[in-house]
């Protein structure tokens, strides 16, 4: 009997245990409305955080793993304000040290991030418009939400700029590279949105 209440014990522990690692953290999961996806972000911590959102999410096709022809564009003055100059002037940077100057006009609409300020215990959604082109092939999509350490850990753009950003001084608030994404966005692409 005994070691019977103990295996029930250590069972609701482990259990409780898994449950509160998992929701102690920054999390995202997807909301769909319409023509209109919103990222709800939810910072279980006790720490405020700073985070980055991409300005566009793509959706990739299930069926032939064509992704640029549905998208969410992110709807405007979402960002905070004083670190989105921050980010901004640090990418501007970038792209002059790469050459890359005429991409400064579009870094707004289909480059770069927008930067979020998240208070502990906290959430926030943040709205996109959805787009799809009369190309998109009919199928289901899954939405990608671009994994920002290979933009750390790689030989890609936003390895400069991303980490010089993540490296200052936030205050009291720490700067967070990617939340636990807690399920995917599936949208159905059908014959009627699009010229198939």
């Amino acid at each position: 009997m005994r070691s019977k209440i103990i295996l029930v014990f250590f069972s609701f522990f482990l259990f409780f245990s898994c449950k509160k690692k998992k929701t102690d953290a920054f999390n995202l999961s997807y909301i769909r409305e319409n023509n209109n996806v919103m990222l709800n972000y939810e910072n279980n911590t006790n720490t405020d955080i700073v985070f980055l959102a991409p300005n566009v999410i793509e959706f990739e096709s299930l069926k032939n793993k064509d992704y640029q022809n549905v998208y969410g564009l992110i709807k405007p003055n979402q960002s905070d304000k004083y670190y989105q100059k921050i980010l901004d002037s640090l990418y501007n940077k970038t792209l002059i040290a790469e050459n890359k100057q005429d991409l400064i006009d579009l870094k707004r609409l289909y480059m770069s991030h927008s930067v979020f300020y998240l208070k502990k215990n906290g959430s926030l959604k943040v709205s996109y418009e959805l787009k799809i082109q009369r190309t998109a092939v009919p199928s289901k999509y899954k939405q990608i939400y671009y994994p920002y350490p290979r933009g750390i850990e790689e030989n890609y753009l936003e390895k400069d700029y991303i980490g010089k950003f993540s490296k200052l001084n936030f205050g009291k608030a720490k700067f967070v590279l990617q939340p636990v994404i807690e399920d995917s966005l599936f949208i159905n692409i059908s014959r009627k949105d699009t010229d198939y």
